[in-house]
């Protein structure tokens, strides 16, 4: 079976035809000059990530129907769950290069951008997004693509682990309320506090995930904002360097209502250090969050 599978493999990647073109009608796909057979693709029973990766660098990332391309050979794996988070893993890099690079690689859809937003073929491109879970959002005038969890959540989530489908679900929750954008925290302090506990319990239940290090960014993003605020949300005085009333009621409110948390230890230790200093900014901090939240 696994000679038969090499074979095709083969049969695919050596019938490759060679031209120009980005995309045909004639059911390809292409990256540079390299023109990739949906039908064979669609025929492909993969069983592992590293044959999935290996396909999908052939796809081109200039083009949303690679997409579609990706996400049927995902669909027509016959790996097991745990070999399929993996997979997913790979797909979901994919995904967001798609869309990090996607207007990078458009020159006509930047032009178009820039000279009418409003446009009914900038409306189109919205919707065409929209259907693979991408929405066209701009900040100070500069256009990008945000994919949306919840789009992997419903369209992957069934089919992956329960760790997986409960990290796109939290996930998914989060992203429906921004958390914050140019060094402003958007979030109450409550909603703040609540992801923090939120993820610290993801770590304890799923500490094998295969995606730990980004929900251990995420609780490091959260808790260091918490601890230290951003450039336009400080937790300083910046006049006098002195810790917010509220940033201390904010501690120690958290200290009272998670008690049996690590995160809470790490407060504490926190406000204990600040209690030392006066409540007064020191590099003290700084030592401290590079040692406790960014370690």
């Amino acid at each position: 079976m696994r000679t038969i599978f090499i074979l095709l493999i083969s049969i695919f990647l050596f019938s490759c035809n060679f031209n120009q073109s980005k995309s045909s009608d004639n059911g390809s796909l292409a990256k540079g000059d390299s023109v990739v057979d949906l039908e064979k693709l669609m025929q492909m029973k993969l069983t592992n990530a590293d044959d999935y990766r290996k396909l999908l660098d052939k796809l081109d990332q200039g083009e949303l129907s690679s997409l579609d391309a990706a996400i049927m050979l995902f669909k027509n794996s016959v790996a097991d769950t745990i070999t399929r988070d993996s997979m997913f893993v790979v797909f979901n890099d994919f995904y967001n290069s798609v869309a990090g690079s996607y207007l990078e690689n458009n020159e006509g859809v930047n032009s178009q951008l820039e000279k009418a937003p409003s446009s009914e073929a900038v409306k189109q491109l919205k919707v065409s997004l929209a259907s693979y879970g991408i929405f066209l959002s701009s900040s100070e005038g500069t256009f990008y693509l945000e994919p949306q969890t919840g789009y992997l959540l419903k369209n992957f989530g069934p089919v992956l682990s329960p760790a997986y489908r409960e990290y796109l679900t939290i996930g998914s929750k989060e992203q429906q309320a921004r958390f914050a954008e140019d060094g402003t925290i958007l979030i109450s302090s409550d909603s703040l506090t609540s992801r923090i506990v939120t993820w610290e319990k993801f770590m304890t239940k799923y500490p094998d995930f295969i995606s730990i290090k980004m929900v251990q960014d995420q609780y490091s993003q959260y808790m260091g904002a918490f601890l230290a605020g951003m450039d336009n949300s400080r937790v300083f005085d910046p006049a006098t360097n002195r810790l917010n009333d509220s940033s201390k009621v904010a501690f120690e409110s958290f200290i009272v209502k998670n008690p049996e948390t690590n995160s809470t230890e790490v407060v504490k230790a926190y406000l204990d250090l600040l209690k030392s200093t006066n409540f007064n900014y020191t590099d003290r901090v700084d030592s401290f969050l590079l040692e406790k939240v960014y370690h």
